[in-house]
């Protein structure tokens, strides 16, 4: 005997279609992956500014805030890469 399987009501729409599952594009991250680039570029004449003038405690924090800060890029890449396949 056969029988036709609904889906949880979560999923379907009140005419029974199934709901397609949209990811929306979020427009200002290109924005934020400029932002982020500018401000490393920044971060890298700040490291050599620090280099050159022998300040360690500048250079440690450089260097740490442009690590965290290319986490960031790197996040945004990878958001721009899986808005793009689907």
């Amino acid at each position: 005997m056969t029988q036709n399987k609904m889906t949880a009501p979560v999923l379907a729409h009140r005419n029974g279609q199934k709901r397609a599952i949209v990811k929306k594009h979020n427009s200002i991250v290109p924005y934020l992956r400029g932002a982020v680039k500018s401000a490393c570029v920044t971060l890298g004449v700040y490291i050599a500014a620090a280099v050159a003038a022998l300040n360690l405690p500048a250079l440690l924090v450089g260097v740490l805030v442009l690590n965290a800060l290319l986490g960031v890029w790197f996040a945004l890449d990878e958001e721009v890469a899986s808005c793009a396949e689907s």
